[in-house]
């Protein structure tokens, strides 16, 4: 009994902690409390509280200033010897700390703030322009933490802002308090109501109206909340639903103190207007072109939501920090606007590959497929997104959108543009570099909750842009008609450790492992042609088009990986110069995790990514249309039986490269599923056609590779001499 008292009052002392304030407002979390901003090209806030503890429920009196001489010009922390600086603000605000992990997990504080008329913290609010950002009283602090890069929250909002309606606007910051450094902010717009935001009417407001206007969160739930009148589906079609979990709604506009104002009936009319939104969707008319759920979203605003958060893979997409918000009806016939409730951003700063759980870090999984994958988190995804994707127009429309993303600011140049931008912001005038010595960020061996520790800025930052290349890649595939693509299997040196194909019997004389936990591998068509692996080991993938070289049969013929941290590495017999590597594989006992790292011929190496392979046990009606071979059989290694049926199944997918002769791939177990790479092949270069012509003009019908001076083989021509080696034994340098 003593000792269950004991537990249980350390675990009452630390969740009070996690809660209690710290009177000198974290400065002590700081790895150099002295860190100074002698000149920055970021704008610098100094915010004033006379020592006073700030607090995460209620507002202090604090003194702020804005220094920002404009966009290219330096700013000075010291106005006295600088005198003459643009002064943005000078004024009071009212000020606390907000936010809910990223308060409670990060040493970094994020801060809410209202800018007021005088200096009485429960006065007049004042609205402002700050940093060119229009008039209002309600901002915010982003407080970049776990985001080595400090700008994913922002790289959302602008690839975002020209397909929604209003996405908050954010600059970049440096903020002294009380004259302590504590690094890189974003001074940032709120998702609130105001003129140049949602631009939000109380309710009742136009005719005693209280269809709108109106502003929620699908969030954690804290109190004050309401919940929805249905549960989550952990199904796509809906046949399994979380009956034990609920979706939670938090009042935005008006908030729950400022029900008490409005006209009698305003938080029910609220919750009325979510109602019928939330049954559009099960009504049975719910996807017919004029009724159903379409009558109550702006089904446009919900597709931009949705690819903002699949591109990004925001784990918290759908179900944390979703912002909806709408006008009212009579409003909008007056003004020939739309009533219909709307989605906008927020909350990215674990998005874009940055979260060690629920399949953050990975470039192949769907976002909304979470409530199917993660069955245990009670801040679930709304059963209306998958109720949408059952519609073939809204999925005919995701697509469609999707090719205007790529064709616009989301096409992969514009993208890598936007990133070098922010990136170059915040590293030229030292921001970054004073940041990290005010924090040690690149220094720590665990912040909550990144799977990459990058060991610079630059090294975070690149590793951010490889990631976001292999994402775009997945969704190109899935969201973009099919493609043509021409590939060549690759030669491999060495790396097979395994046969798991029986090409004669005994099986168990002719393999040497299992594919799955139930000691089953594959056979070649030579033993059996129903369900059988064909004889001249070539296959050509049903996803993505690409062709590949099955090693022999009477030989190793796999890489396995049959454990948790297990490692292997395919070498090429030659280096191969491509910009996508494609992988042939499958996996047993259940789906495995593989790490892939790329090496490249001069030495170096890049992570590309955490990848799933799926299970091989595909029956028809469970097959997703990602599967390289179908209705492949297997064979008991012990006694020879042959499977009944034919459900099994390879997997291929692309991994994107930089274009430099890569000599090998190694693969890395991530857990304890039964993990087979069987082949690679690579997408031939664009330069195939050149090497024809240069050998035409030479008298020959077929070029067999080019080459460096040194001998390598490489994908494409390089500058200087390039070697053409031809089938009939001839070889041509030529010059570029």
């Amino acid at each position: 009994m003593a000792a269950t008292a004991t537990l249980m009052l350390m675990l009452l002392c630390c969740t009070q902690h996690v809660g209690a304030q710290q009177s000198d407002n974290y400065r002590s979390l700081l790895r150099n409390p002295n860190v100074k901003v002698e000149s920055t090209n970021l704008p610098i806030v100094l915010i004033n509280v006379g020592g006073k503890t700030i607090l995460r429920d209620s507002y202090v009196l604090a003194k702020m200033t804005i220094i920002d001489n404009g966009e290219g010009n330096t700013n000075h922390a010291d106005t006295t010897a600088w005198p003459g600086q643009h002064i943005d603000y000078e004024g009071w605000i009212a000020l606390k700390y907000r936010g809910n992990t990223s308060f409670t997990s990060a040493d970094k504080k994020p801060y809410a703030f209202r800018t007021l008329e005088t200096n009485d913290v429960e006065g007049k609010k004042k609205k402002v322009a700050l940093l060119d950002m229009p008039k209002d009283n309600k901002w915010g602090f982003i407080a970049p933490w776990c985001d080595e890069t400090m700008m994913r929250d922002v790289l959302s909002f602008e690839l975002g802002r020209p397909w929604f309606e209003w996405v908050p606007r954010g600059r970049m910051c440096e903020v002294m308090l009380d004259g302590t450094y504590y690094g890189v902010y974003v001074l940032c717009e709120r998702v609130s109501k105001g003129k140049y935001r949602l631009d939000l009417d109380d309710p009742g407001e136009t005719d005693g109206d209280l269809t709108g206007d109106y502003h929620v969160s699908v969030d954690h739930g804290y109190d004050p909340h309401f919940v929805s009148g249905y549960h989550p589906w952990q199904a796509m079609d809906g046949s399994k639903v979380a009956w034990n979990y609920q979706i939670k709604y938090e009042y935005g506009d008006p908030d729950d103190e400022e029900f008490a104002s409005l006209p009698e009936g305003a938080r029910e009319a609220l919750h009325q207007e979510v109602d019928k939104m939330e049954a559009s969707f099960m009504a049975d008319d719910w996807n017919s072109a004029e009724g159903g759920y379409r009558k109550r979203i702006d089904v446009q605003s919900f597709i931009d939501y949705m690819l903002s958060t699949e591109v990004s893979m925001n784990i918290d997409g759908y179900r944390l920090s979703t912002h909806l918000y709408k006008h009212g009806e009579k409003r909008c016939e007056k003004e020939g606007t739309d009533p219909r409730w709307k989605a906008t951003l927020w909350d990215y700063n674990i998005a874009w590959g940055n979260a060690n759980y629920y399949d953050g870090e990975k470039t192949d999984q769907w976002q909304y497929e979470l409530n199917m994958k993660f069955q245990g988190d009670d801040c679930p995804v709304p059963f209306y997104w998958y109720r949408m994707l059952q519609d073939e127009r809204f999925v005919d429309d995701l697509k469609e959108r999707w090719q205007q993303y790529r064709n616009a600011n989301y096409s992969t140049e514009r993208i890598m543009h936007t990133v070098d931008s922010l990136a170059t912001l915040i590293k030229s005038g030292g921001a970054a570099d004073r940041n990290e010595q005010a924090w040690g960020v690149f220094t720590r061996d665990y912040i909550w909750p990144m799977p990459y520790y990058a060991k610079s800025y630059d090294d975070a930052v690149d590793h951010m842009k490889e990631w976001i290349q292999r994402r775009l890649l997945f969704l190109d595939r899935h969201l973009l008609p099919p493609r043509t693509v021409e590939t060549e299997p690759i030669g491999v040196a060495s790396g097979w450790n395994a046969d798991i194909v029986a090409e004669q019997l005994p099986a168990n004389n002719y393999t040497t492992v299992t594919v799955d936990g139930a000691d089953r591998a594959f056979y070649a068509e030579s033993l059996r042609s129903s369900g059988g692996l064909p004889k001249n080991r070539s296959i050509t993938s049903a996803h993505e088009q690409a062709t590949f070289e099955l090693a022999p049969y009477n030989g190793q013929n796999a890489l396995s990986l049959r454990n948790n941290g297990q490692q292997g590495t395919i070498v090429f017999d030659v280096p191969v110069e491509t910009s996508e590597l494609f992988v042939l594989a499958t996996s047993g006992n259940g789906n495995a995790e593989v790490r892939i790292t790329l090496n490249y011929a001069d030495g170096t190496t890049t992570d590309a990514g955490l990848y799933t392979i799926r299970d091989w046990s595909v029956r028809q009606e469970a097959l997703q249309g990602d599967e390289a071979v179908t209705a492949l059989g297997n064979i008991q290694r012990a006694n020879n039986t042959y499977s009944s049926d034919n459900h099994y199944c390879l997997f291929d997918f692309s991994i994107p490269t930089d274009n430099r002769q890569l000599q090998s791939v190694t693969f890395t177990s991530n857990n304890d599923a039964y993990a087979s790479i069987m082949a690679l092949s690579a997408l031939k270069s664009s330069s195939a056609s050149g090497v024809k012509n240069i050998c035409e003009r030479v008298g020959s019908n077929t070029g067999t590779a080019i080459y460096n001076l040194g001998g390598i083989r490489i994908g494409q021509w390089q500058k200087g001499i390039n070697i053409v080696r031809t089938t009939d034994g001839k070889v041509v340098k030529v010059m570029k």
